[in-house]
């Protein structure tokens, strides 16, 4: 038996890949932030308009804000409504960082400045696409993960899928890492299929599978994709 065929059968059973039926393409929804929440937190937002960008960034950590997404999202929302453009800015430092894990609030900034650009997205989908075009592998990786959830129509759409084809490792090998680093077309890959809700294949490839098998995926995914109206 060849490993293409071994791996078809595994995946198979394993995943319950199917003939892809009809599906259609819709974008993330647009979230409100028009929710009321009880005086004390009030309070709180309330207090973040008036700081400056670094230190909103500061109490957004706090597990009171970074545990409660709702919350979390409402009071980005109204601290940098009226500043959105230097936000935008601030946030984007953090996205073009090719080393955020090695800060000890590196994974909080960076998930709050993904919120950031993905509230305020009609400032940020150009900036973001030019960084994309821009980057080297780590930043365009960065840039997928913040794309994935952001509303943006066919542009998003066909960076996400062009991304399939980039076979460029995205993440360093590290010594307690079981089997090849990410490469790009493995993010992009999670990404479509959280953001179009694509049902019977795997919902996530890492670098524990092999990549034999995460090509396999991309390879049925694209069919799915190009099924989808």
């Amino acid at each position: 038996m060849t490993g293409h065929r071994a791996i078809a059968i595994c995946l198979l059973v394993g995943f319950m890949i199917f003939k892809p039926g009809p599906l259609r393409a819709q974008d993330p929804a647009a979230q409100g932030f028009d929710r009321g929440f009880s005086p004390e937190k009030e309070k709180k937002i309330d207090q973040l308009q008036a700081m400056e960008i670094p230190a909103v960034f500061a109490s957004l950590r706090s597990e009171e804000f970074f545990d409660e997404e709702e919350y979390l999202n409402s009071s980005i929302y109204r601290a940098f409504n009226h500043r959105s453009e230097q936000a935008v800015q601030f946030a984007l430092g953090i996205i073009r960082s090719t080393r955020p894990q090695e800060h000890p609030t590196g994974p909080q900034d960076f998930y709050i400045a993904k919120q950031i650009l993905q509230i305020f997205s009609d400032q940020s989908l150009e900036k973001l696409l030019d960084l994309y075009g821009s980057g080297g592998p780590k930043v365009r990786k960065n840039v997928i993960e913040v794309l994935g959830q952001m509303s943006g129509g066919q542009s998003v759409r066909v960076l996400l899928v062009d991304a399939l084809d980039d076979r460029s490792f995205c993440e360093e090998e590290q010594p307690e890492s079981i089997g090849e680093p990410l490469r790009i077309c493995d993010v992009a890959y999670n990404q479509l299929v959280i953001r179009y809700k694509i049902k019977n294949v795997p919902r996530v490839i890492g670098s524990i599978h092999a990549i034999d098998t995460r090509d396999y995926n991309i390879r049925i995914l694209k069919d799915r994709l190009a099924a989808v109206r």
